[in-house]
């Protein structure tokens, strides 16, 4: 068949709309004849075969001038490009299958963490105009405080940066009449509140301003999930009444699910302060969130109610001198400072396992690209340009990427599933936003930008180098060129490297945090605490209002507590230690007056007599609480051994007399302290001994308070006992979050057990990853030289030599990545020192453990590939070459 022929075939199909792959075998086809017709004439097969290319480069370039004239649509070239791309990777399944396999667990992970992301940092609250609400707050000294009712009503009545403000504070309210119990967390708000939030409703209606009086708040607003949850999501309970600390309150409406700030709070209540509650300027205990105008930017509302804040302090001295005010977005406030950074930090550590995976799959790319030189050098004797063998390359690994984003849909669900179902309910509650976690459309746009990122930053380089080929070399029979070249080595070095580097900052970052966290969880070790059983009680103001009736209670629990069989101990306290309900209060030293601007602070405790003994804290000086101590005597109190160091450095505190509140005390009364004790950490997050003061709870009782009951076998088995015996005294009090000490301090580490678990995982599939690329390369080493091993042999090379040539090969790619990771991790663990406690950034046992095991891990893979390398026949590779 002569050229005219041919091209007039290709026309035809052209003109014809035939798609690439009948054309493709067209060409195909004319080739293989045209490569007889040679052999026929006398030449050897592939020299017939190389003189048919050369003619048939001619019809290939009049075959892409085809393609141009007839113009395709850009969806038709895309389609028939990932047509060819789908049949190239089905002609590989095991490479397709590992290389979608991979790529899924990198963007699952990613897709998964920024799901959770998207859902508790960026958009945790469905909050029209979000960036326009912010909290007021006042401030004096270190750090910032809540705001006087007073003080908020001439904010009210003074600014003009703000479409409305409103006010709440929360309270514990015992709600009963339903069976057992039940303690609820109630948010006591202005009716402007939902305006603020511009909050709807999803049946009923909200409260108004009249509802929000003295006498007139008999109404409630419930949240979505208390109606769900405890009134079985009643479509008619509109209308209905529950008790709630004695006292009868109509249901009037219920919120959408969407509608979660404050995110623990179960039921909203009309806030009706009396007119001397309006007067107050003294006691900040409110909650301010306002809606800023149009056009009116935060520092403007910031210097707006800093203006007013100074002009108070000049009309007020004694409550307001020295008190400034302060605005931040609702967002930061709701996010506090290490929820973000955590989540950023997981977000970056599943985006070096990302790394990981791009550089294994590169790896892979190269091996492949190797094997298929032949097949590009026919192409480009076939007349294909570089341009577009780029683009199919490039379109195979998209598609890869792909395959691989939808394979990580379904392990992003499985991991957000699995995060779901792990966390407890009563710490949920307290994560704004992570009811709304799920593969929504924006995780789903991040998926498939992960998916082309990967593909590119995987295929690229491994495309290229396919393309850098000889073609003569190529060609010809029995070519020795399959291996690939020295720069292409290199490269595939390079990225084992940076598999083994990621992989050593995956496993430096997950050690550090995991032993942070072993010794997190076992800072109350000293208590005791798989022995201690806590639940917290609320005493209704209905029936518990005054100091007497209060402490009554608690002593009257706390003998039926004592008398159980199996009770060691049983004490009440307002925060335990280790936990997360520490309470800073200023106070005043009688006859030690304070430089304006200057303030004295202290974490705050009321525990009853015995709670010293309870746990072990040692007396340091003087007594500890007696029976005498009674709310007729003088009030006493003991202190921290920090406390005597900060304000009693070289003097006896013995005698000295203290008062609660600082400055605006009021008639708060002087207590005196009787004795010292050993330094205790009442929050997880702050590890430097803050100073404290111990309040006697038979004298100044608390009308909420969290027991501890020490058993001498397992206090689980404690607890219907417990339950029994209060029940007696009072079946309306509910106890809630009945669980042991250990318990309660893993609950309040859950987000950092959240991070150590998911930074393991990414560590672990990194090192795994790893370790699969270097037994790779090694595989490949001992297979592209198997030549050359077979001529050592040959020459007198013992079989242990060959064994040594390719580890020492396999040392030198891990001590590279090694000392690479080991750099990096030092920068992350310092980073670590700041975010944990109990996490050295030089820690030595970490590093040599964790370099010797990846170097261990190494050698491991390779020895396979360096066995099979000692196992090679000199003769059969000679003969074969």
């Amino acid at each position: 068949m002569d050229m005219r022929t041919v091209l007039s075939r290709i026309a035809s199909l052209f003109h014809g709309r035939k798609l690439d792959r009948e054309l493709d075998e067209e060409l195909d086809a004319h080739l293989a004849l045209a490569t007889e017709e040679k052999m026929r004439a006398g030449l050897p097969r592939e020299a017939a075969r190389r003189a048919a290319l050369r003619e048939f480069g001619g019809v290939t370039q009049v075959t892409e001038q085809y393609r141009m004239q007839r113009g395709l649509p850009f969806l038709e070239v895309l389609q028939r490009d990932l047509r060819y791309a789908l049949r190239q990777l089905m002609k590989s399944p095991g490479f397709t299958l590992t290389t979608v396999l991979t790529l899924a667990i990198g963007i699952g992970a990613n897709t998964a963490i920024f799901s959770m992301m998207d859902a508790i940092v960026l958009r945790p609250l469905a909050i029209p105009d979000l960036r326009h609400v912010v909290v007021a707050s006042e401030e004096q000294g270190r750090g910032y405080k809540q705001v006087a009712l007073a003080n908020y009503q001439s904010w009210q009545q003074q600014s003009r940066s703000f479409e409305e403000l409103a006010v709440r504070t929360y309270a514990y309210m015992n709600m009963t009449g339903g069976g057992e119990a039940l303690r609820v967390e109630a948010a006591k708000t202005s009716a402007s509140f939902f305006t603020v939030l511009r909050s709807k409703v999803l049946m009923g209606r909200v409260y108004t301003e009249r509802e929000c009086q003295p006498g007139q708040n008999s109404v409630i607003v419930l949240s979505y999930g208390f109606w769900q949850k405890h009134l079985g999501g009643d479509p008619g309970v509109i209308g209905r009444t529950i008790s709630l600390d004695d006292r009868v309150y109509s249901i009037i409406g219920v919120l959408p699910r969407t509608a979660q700030y404050p995110s623990t709070a179960d039921i909203f209540v009309p806030l009706a302060p009396t007119a001397q509650q309006w007067q107050n300027r003294a006691d900040r205990e409110y909650l301010v969130v306002g809606r800023l105008k149009p056009g009116v930017q935060l520092e403007a509302a910031q210097s707006e109610l800093q203006s007013i804040a100074t002009r108070l302090g000049k009309e007020y001295p004694v409550t307001n001198a020295g008190w400034s005010a302060r605005v931040e977005p609702l967002l930061s406030q709701v996010n506090g400072e290490m929820t973000p950074i955590y989540v950023r930090l997981m977000l970056a550590a599943t985006g070096f396992l990302l790394l990981v995976v791009c550089a294994n799959v590169a790896n892979l790319q190269f091996v492949r690209g190797i094997a298929r030189r032949s097949e590009i050098a026919v192409r480009v004797a076939l007349g294909a340009g570089h341009g577009r063998l780029l683009r199919h390359l490039l379109t195979e690994s998209l598609l890869l990427g792909v395959l691989g984003a939808a394979g990580g849909l379904v392990v992003a669900s499985l991991t957000l599933r699995l995060c779901l179902l792990a966390m407890p309910e009563r710490v949920a509650r307290y994560v704004a936003g992570w009811s709304n976690i799920s593969l929504n459309g924006r995780a789903l746009l991040f998926s498939l930008g992960l998916a082309v990122a990967a593909g590119i930053v995987s295929g690229l380089l491994p495309a290229l180098r396919s393309l850098r080929i000889n073609l003569v070399d190529e060609l010809k029979a029995g070519s020795r060129t399959t291996s690939g070249n020295r720069q292409t080595h290199r490269l595939r070095n390079l990225f084992a490297a940076t598999q083994i580097a990621l992989s050593v900052l995956l496993v430096v970052g997950a050690a550090l945090m995991c032993k942070g966290m072993w010794s997190m969880l076992h800072f109350a070790d000293r208590y005791n605490p798989a022995h201690v059983l806590t639940f917290n009680v609320d005493l209704p103001v209905a029936r518990y209002g005054n100091n007497a009736k209060q402490a009554a209670w608690y002593q009257a629990s706390l003998e039926k507590l004592r008398a159980l069989p199996g009770v060691a101990h049983a004490e009440i306290t307002s925060a335990i230690p280790e936990g997360q309900d520490e309470w800073i209060d200023d106070f005043r030293i009688e006859n030690r007056p304070l430089m304006p601007g200057k303030f004295q602070s202290a974490t705050r405790v009321t525990v009853s007599a015995g709670y010293f003994d309870a746990l072990g804290i040692k007396r340091l000086a003087g007594r500890t609480f007696a029976e005498g101590d009674t709310q007729q005597a003088q009030p006493v109190a003991m202190v921290s051994r920090k406390f005597v160091d900060l304000y009693f450095p070289g003097q006896d505190p013995l005698g000295r007399r203290i008062r609660m509140g600082g400055a605006s005390a009021g008639d708060a009364p002087w207590v005196r302290i009787v004795g010292v004790v050993e330094d205790v950490t009442y929050a997880w997050v702050e590890r430097s001994m803050q100073p404290a003061i111990y309040l006697n709870a038979a004298q100044m009782p608390l009308n909420g308070a969290s027991y501890l009951v020490v058993a001498n076998g397992d206090p689980i088995a404690l607890a219907p006992a417990v339950r029994g015996a209060l029940s007696e005294l009072d079946s309306a009090i509910p106890l809630d979050a009945m669980q042991t000490y250990r318990q309660y301090v893993a609950e309040a580490l859950t987000g950092l057990l959240y991070v150590a678990s998911l930074l393991s995982a990414d560590a672990l599939i990194g090192l795994l990853l790893a370790a699969i690329g270097i037994f790779g390369v090694m595989a490949n080493v001992v297979a592209e030289r198997t030549t050359e091993i077979g001529v050592r042999m040959a020459l007198g090379a013992s079989p242990r030599e060959m064994v040594r040539m390719i580890l020492r090969r396999a040392a030198l790619l891990a001590g590279t990545g090694i000392a690479i990771g080991l750099l990096m991790a030092a920068a992350l663990a310092r980073l670590g020192a700041n975010l944990l406690f109990g996490v050295r950034p030089d820690d030595p046992v970490v590093f040599g453990s964790i370099t010797v095991a990846v170097a261990v891990i190494t050698l491991l893979v390779s020895y396979g590939p360096a066995r099979r390398a000692a196992a090679i026949d000199p003769m059969r590779a000679l003969r074969a070459e």
